[in-house]
């Protein structure tokens, strides 16, 4: 599994797979074991106060169903709902978070796995809900620090950073030597000072420039592009001074594909305008300038707008002429229905080959889309066909990696009904990240702008090619 990090991810023509500061990892849930039952028993709810001990001393023809009650009784107090079929665990543990879905549909399941899934379809106040339960419930139990760790990742996308603070450091008291919360709590510690990121306007229309979306921070303007990678706004040191941003200390490393590890710091700009939209508060990592890919830019366009700022938007629209435009506000949200979730820090949409629904990491700030080895193993006989590569090229912060891979000639997706055809696409034939091992592959913009017009609907939660 991936530790609490940050991936950056070089790709031409100013598109960019972006920073990767994931907080959801799955860890294999552990069996609790029996309580011992004597003489005494007390039943504890775990987060509330012990009901009072209750004297098991029975008659001794009676003393063996007696302990059979008491058992009963304690699974059924400890334990709740938790009668789920095994496999949601599955689903759960190899992110398929719309099968999931699917399966929460036929049945009951515990407030766990419908809080993951209301966190994963950006339903967060449900999620909150159903995690208080498992916090009152077993509020020590491994789910207990799943919830803890998928909360502050929805908290982090939605820009409440004190939240998603507390909850790393809630998780950190069950899981002092957490390694993903530990990597990851320098960068919250710095944010839970911040505001929490917010919205004013709702509706506004620009006009995208070579580099991207035109915005401004204390009347400077720049041009950065728009990345569904990127987990927090991304800009370099001669950037963040230029806007006149304090760069704060923080111990945080920004961990490329290649494994290189590169010190970065924050920063928090009061205002970030594009048209007559308002976001405040808004966090960016802060990279050093001879670090790529922005040392290859010009001044103005060394950045990313990342996650948190499109998720506020709620919905945008880019089309074939340019124009991108920020919301309104769809008025309807229904989960069945929906092909776009959070896979912690990063979206996934659900798309179809060869009638297949496959899961792909959503990727704007990457050129090109590259399959992963989940797809080679559900498509064996198209990698036996296809020419093979050792040097498959990918750039990050800290250098280049060349990977083996296969490269295959066509292949027809279909994306919500919208037909889409990729040539010359590459498969990485092992894994690099943990999105390689769970996913199909990452859907970059050569796909995307292959439609006359694209919307990416956060409330919805669904994306729109026409």
């Amino acid at each position: 599994m991936s530790y609490f990090s940050a991936v950056l991810v070089h790709k031409p023509r100013h598109y960019f797979r972006g920073c990767r500061l994931s907080l959801t990892f799955v860890h294999a849930l552990s069996l609790i074991a029996p309580w011992p039952i004597g003489k005494l028993a007390t039943f504890r709810h775990e987060g509330r106060n012990p009901i009072k001990s209750v004297p098991l001393e029975v008659a001794p023809h009676r003393k063996h169903s007696a302990i059979v009650l008491c058992w009963v009784l304690l699974v059924s107090l400890c334990f709740g709902a938790e009668k789920d079929d095994p496999n949601l665990k599955s689903l759960y543990d190899n992110h398929r978070w719309f099968d999931l879905r699917d399966s929460l549909k036929k049945g009951s399941a515990s407030a766990f796995y419908q809080g993951a899934i209301a966190c994963a379809f950006n339903d967060v106040s449900r999620c909150e809900k159903k995690f208080r339960h498992v916090f009152n419930s077993a509020p020590r139990s491994s789910e207990a620090v799943e919830a803890h760790r998928t909360l502050a990742s929805g908290y982090l996308t939605q820009g409440e950073y004190k939240k998603a603070s507390a909850q790393v450091s809630a998780l950190l008291v069950l899981s002092p030597t957490d390694a993903d919360a530990l990597s990851g709590q320098p960068v919250l510690a710095a944010l839970a000072d911040s505001p929490n990121q917010r919205i004013a306007g709702k509706h506004t229309t620009v006009q995208l420039e070579d580099d991207g979306l035109p915005f401004s921070i204390n009347g400077v303007h720049a041009t950065y592009w728009f990345d569904t990678g990127a987990e927090l706004s991304v800009l370099s040191e001669s950037e963040a001074k230029r806007f006149g941003l304090r760069i704060r200390a923080a111990s945080v490393q920004v961990g490329d594909v290649n494994g290189t590890q590169v010190n970065t710091r924050i920063a928090v700009a009061d205002e970030l305008s594009i048209g007559s939209i308002r976001i405040r508060h808004v966090a960016f990592l802060v990279l050093p300038d001879d670090q790529p890919p922005f040392n290859a830019q010009s001044p103005g366009s060394r950045g990313l707008i990342g996650l948190p700022v499109l998720v506020a938007f709620s919905r945008f629209v880019w089309r074939a002429d340019r124009t991108f435009e920020i919301g309104p506000e769809s008025s309807t949200k229904k989960v069945s229905h929906a092909d776009l979730c959070f896979d912690g820090n990063h979206p996934l949409v659900q798309l179809e080959y060869d009638n297949r629904p496959l899961n792909f990491a959503l990727d704007t700030g990457a050129t090109n889309t590259d399959l992963y080895p989940p797809f080679a193993s559900a498509f064996p006989e198209l990698i036996r066909s296809a020419v093979k590569t050792d040097s498959y090229k990918i750039e990050g912060v800290g250098g280049t990696k060349y990977l083996e891979a296969a490269t295959l000639e066509s292949l027809k997706f279909s994306v919500g009904g919208f037909p889409a055809t990729l040539k010359s696409v590459g498969v990485l034939l092992k894994p690099t990240t943990d999105a390689s091992r769970f996913f199909a592959g990452n859907l970059g913009i050569d796909l995307l702008q292959q439609a006359h017009q694209t919307t990416f609907d956060f409330k919805a939660m669904t994306l729109t090619l026409q």
